[in-house]
């Protein structure tokens, strides 16, 4: 009976074993920031005029190292938070007038996302989410720039593991949430990891951004333009007359221009008299 006894004893150890190994590529703290700043990267986040599409997208992306690392119901929630200009900061809540919308619909959306396998540059996922705007949605002005903030709240798990991850940008804390998570000492900032546990939260992600803007018009830079060419052109001329022979050829040119706007100005003013 010592046999089978150590046979089941050596069984269990390589188990044991097994399975420690495997836990091993599944980080203990998956949402430090090494992890957390990798998540999302490669933003395309445009400024547009009123009434435009915003081509807002990023990659999603799975920072983590081993095999058994792998990103499993995958939920993503991308929110359009905050309306801010030089002048005033506005959240976009539902009492917010025109506000841009994802996918013409909402201004939260959520994503639910296949598998992400660990180290697979060629399966990030491209995460496109075209924002729909009009004519009536804030912008500031000409010279202030609208910025609408976006924030993130990422949830997953890793297989034979029910316990989430779960990772919120800053739009998803309230003020007084986040001065408590985040204080700053010197030029360094300090995470309070114990309370930001006690939120549910794993990590911290970075939140983006979109600009709205209305076009500055260009007739204003053609009156500039044309004016600077007037003023110059005048200036030019009455240098070459106050200045005789210095400058015989365009003395000549600038005496057939004038003798041909008084000729213009004179049939001008018989037509006018003949009326």
């Amino acid at each position: 009976m010592k046999y089978p006894l150590a046979t089941v004893s050596i069984v269990l150890s390589l188990a044991l074993l097994s399975s420690y190994l495997a836990a091993a590529d599944i980080p203990q703290y998956p949402g430090q920031p090494r992890y957390a700043n990798n998540f999302l990267g490669s933003f395309r986040t445009p400024t547009v005029a009123p009434g435009q599409m915003v081509d807002f997208s990023f990659n999603l992306t799975n920072p983590y190292n081993g095999s058994d690392a792998i990103m499993q119901n995958v939920t993503l929630v991308v929110g359009i938070y905050m309306y801010a200009t030089q002048e005033k900061a506005e959240a976009v809540t539902g009492s917010f007038p025109h506000p841009p919308l994802i996918r013409g619909t909402t201004t939260e959306w959520k994503e639910n996302i296949p598998d992400i396998l660990p180290n697979q540059p060629n399966q990030t996922p491209r995460i496109e989410l075209p924002i729909h705007t009009s004519k009536k949605t804030p912008h500031g002005s000409y010279f202030s720039q609208s910025t609408y903030f976006v924030r993130f709240n990422l949830t997953f798990n890793f297989p034979d593991n029910s316990t989430d991850v779960v990772l919120k940008s800053r739009g998803c804390f309230t003020e007084n949430e986040w001065n408590t998570i985040v204080s700053f000492e010197g030029n360094q900032s300090i995470v309070n990891t114990t309370y930001m546990k006690s939120l549910g939260v794993d990590g911290i992600l970075p939140d983006s951004s979109f600009g709205i803007k209305i076009p500055i018009p260009r007739w204003p830079l053609g009156v500039i333009v044309a004016g600077c060419g007037g003023l110059s052109f005048m200036a030019l001329y009455y240098f070459t007359l106050d200045n005789p022979g210095k400058y015989p050829r365009l003395e000549k040119r600038f005496y057939y221009l004038r003798g041909k706007l008084r000729e213009t100005w004179g049939k001008l003013e018989y037509s006018r008299r003949k009326r």
